[in-house]
């Protein structure tokens, strides 16, 4: 007869201390929870404003002059994020006021506001009551019912309720929302933020601009399709070519260019009004196009094919209004001494290639105003028109009399809701002589005619010819001078020191800078003596 196996009790298991090692399971560490950080566009400047605002509303040694202090701070953020402000911290606000006023009614709309405030913010949750709301935001029922009191009732609570019930929402609040908010924030350095539609507007514009160099190379060199160019390019070069040739069905590298402009033109547009930073990110692509800047050093004898060429992307930027812009960024490339010698010298050439057109025009609107004044009946010309390649029988006129050879020179005109004088102020001129070098010194000599208030004709002939002087000295000894001795200080390049200068440089001819002055200014002499502009308004230097 078998004998039945006897089974353990239940109680008698081996603890851990006394089995065998073989027999223990070592789970494994669950790892920490991953919190994602999320980047938040707050009312508050930084941590430590919310934080003053946090003990201002809820710190027990907090009087009511903090809280009406917080209280004045959460105006203003409301006004600094509108609509956008949190709905947490507008319900804290009414309520610490309701608190602060101590009044029935006061506290009775306090509520109704507190309620609709929180329920704003789960509104697309299709809540079928109220209740359910209120258990959503994890409110207590009764919560509900004083806001019907409130808003509907013939008769309001008693004060007692309403202020316990006061400071019952104000705990939920600080508990819901800010005292997480005051653990978890951190602050965000904004200029280091990466906004992703500035990269992908970055991208999107060197993609198209790096397209437009690559096919301006072909086109300069003759390389007119597609089979041509492919000859011309490496493989990867070519394949991104052809990749947009082919969505845009463009079949010839000048209809590839002028898709790119067209692109480019849409892109600037969509964006104009959005990004901040366009104008800094469009510049900065356009200098990085290495064949455009430095093709005017190759060119010998073909360049009125370059200017047919490159003509369309300086009309683009004199429509878009950012022609200005990109010739000041040329200047200050050719002043850059990190930059390489080909870079510098290339944006030089683009530099006085536009001072050209920029006299061109000055010249043009000045002969237009001139015949103005003498028929009144003349027809309006709009200098606009000059981005096109249709022009009036008026402006074709003022072209021929420019003084210019239209096929090495580019053609643009005005913006046509801001149209330009092509003048450029002495501050700007007079800044670009510290850093005069044989990069940036012929933009300073040209520069000279367009200056405003413009130089007279003995000041501008002196100036030339001390440019002219300084380039002679930087060639030979390949490092610019200073222009004054023992002084390097970018103060001392300014109008004053040049017409040192020159009066010394003309001492020996008999012609000084200082009967310059005096004929210019006819009765009228310069003072000296006192600064003007460091007196207040309406206190005379002397007084001072």
């Amino acid at each position: 007869m078998p004998v039945p196996k006897k089974e353990s009790p239940a109680g008698k298991k081996k603890s851990p201390e006394n089995a065998t090692p073989q027999n223990v399971k070592t789970l494994p560490a669950t790892p920490p929870a991953v919190v994602k950080k999320r980047t938040v566009v707050t009312p508050w400047r930084d941590t430590v404003e919310f934080n003053e605002t946090y003990a201002g509303l809820f710190d027990k040694g907090s009087k009511s002059f903090d809280r009406r202090q917080a209280l004045r701070k959460i105006r203003i953020w409301s006004l600094r994020r509108a609509n956008l402000c949190p709905a947490a911290v507008l319900a804290t606000s009414v309520l610490v006021r309701a608190q602060l006023e101590d009044k029935q009614t006061t506290y009775a709309s306090a509520f109704t506001r507190f309620y609709n405030f929180m329920s704003s913010i789960i509104q697309g949750h299709n809540m079928s009551s109220m209740y359910d709301t209120a258990k959503e935001l994890g409110l207590q029922s009764f919560i509900v019912d004083l806001r019907h009191l409130c808003a509907h009732g013939q008769e309001l609570p008693p004060v007692e309720v309403l202020r316990s019930t006061a400071k019952h929402c104000l705990e939920w609040l600080r508990t819901y929302y800010w005292l997480p908010h005051k653990e978890s924030m951190s602050n965000l350095d904004a200029g280091k933020l990466q906004r992703k539609d500035k990269l992908k507007f970055e991208k999107e514009l060197s993609n198209l601009l790096e397209i437009y160099d690559l096919t301006l190379e072909c086109h300069i060199k003759g390389a007119d399709k597609l089979k041509a160019i492919s000859k011309l390019k490496s493989s990867a070069d070519f394949n991104k070519i052809r990749v947009y040739s082919s969505s845009k069905k463009a079949k010839t590298s000048k209809e590839i260019l002028n898709s790119v402009l067209n692109d480019l033109s849409v892109k600037i547009r969509k964006e104009s009004s959005l990004m901040k930073d366009l104008l800094d990110i469009y510049m900065g692509c356009l200098l990085k196009m290495k064949y455009f800047l430095a093709v005017g050093l190759e060119i010998a004898y073909d360049e009125d094919m370059l200017i047919a060429g490159t003509q369309d992307l300086f009309r683009l930027l004199a429509m878009q209004g950012y022609i200005e812009v990109f010739f000041v960024a040329l200047v200050r490339l050719t002043e850059n001494p990190n930059e390489s010698h080909k870079i510098r010298l290339g944006a030089s050439y683009w530099a006085m290639k536009m001072i050209q057109t920029m006299g061109m025009l000055f010249r043009m609107k000045r002969m237009y105003k001139e015949e103005l004044d003498l028929d009144t009946k003349l027809k309006p010309v709009d200098f606009s028109s000059l981005n096109t390649n249709v022009h009036s029988k008026t402006m074709r006129s003022l072209l021929v009399h420019s003084g210019v050879d239209s096929s090495v020179t580019l053609i643009f005109g005005d913006n046509p809701k801001k149209p330009k004088t092509w003048v450029f102020d002495r501050e700007f001129i007079m800044q670009r002589v510290a850093s005069f070098s044989k990069y940036s010194g012929p933009i300073l000599k040209g520069l000279l005619p367009l200056a405003d208030p413009p130089f007279s004709p003995i000041q501008q002939a002196a100036l030339t010819q001390l440019c002219d002087t300084r380039l002679q000295e930087t060639m030979k000894s390949q490092e610019p001078k200073p222009m004054e001795e023992h002084s390097s200080s970018v103060e001392s390049y300014n109008l004053d020191c040049l017409k040192k200068l020159v009066s010394a440089q003309y001492q020996g001819e008999g012609n000084t800078f200082s009967n310059v002055e005096t004929s210019d200014l006819g009765i009228w002499t310069i003072e000296k003596d006192n600064d003007w502009s460091k007196c207040a308004l309406g206190v005379l230097p002397w007084a001072q």
